[in-house]
């Protein structure tokens, strides 16, 4: 499969209109494939894209969340995240990382050849805000030992 991109991206959810109190849901687990899969469906529909994203939970994931084309589907692509990393994403970080990703999908079926963390980012915040993708940033970085630059990947 060929790596379209990486992780990064975070979303201000609106709740909606006649929805229930949290102590009135049914327990659902963070890395629960489902929750990932509607936000993909919402985020895709509101990007215009016809694309097929699937969403997979896995135990090991060195990029921690990304998307890749799979080679006999054509238009389809598969959005993976590391189990352990998907379960300390609350709902907002969960929408950064989604549309990061997504970005990575619009990108490379417009111009697969720019791309960049920054152009996924620009796509990114046609969802979501600058502020939300700056904080999944932090928390990667977290959660993999690491610091990063992010004027390399979210500019000034």
């Amino acid at each position: 499969m060929r790596t379209v991109g990486v992780v990064a991206a975070v979303l201000t959810l609106v709740p909606l209109a006649g929805a229930r109190a949290a102590s009135e849901l049914p327990y659902v687990p963070r890395n629960n494939p489902g929750r990932v899969q509607s936000v993909v469906d919402d985020f895709r529909t509101r990007l215009g894209m016809p694309h097929e994203v699937t969403v997979a939970v896995v135990p090991t994931n060195v990029l921690l969340a990304s998307v890749e084309a799979i080679p006999d589907r054509k238009g389809a692509f598969l959005l993976s995240f590391e189990d352990g990393f998907l379960d300390d994403l609350d709902d907002q970080d969960l929408g950064a990382v989604v549309a990061h990703e997504l970005g990575h999908v619009w990108i490379f079926t417009h111009h697969p050849y720019l791309q960049t963390e920054r152009l996924a980012n620009q796509i990114a915040m046609r969802l979501v805000s600058r502020d939300s993708l700056r904080r999944i940033y932090g928390k990667v970085w977290e959660h993999r030992g690491t610091k990063g630059d992010l004027t390399r990947f979210m500019g000034e």
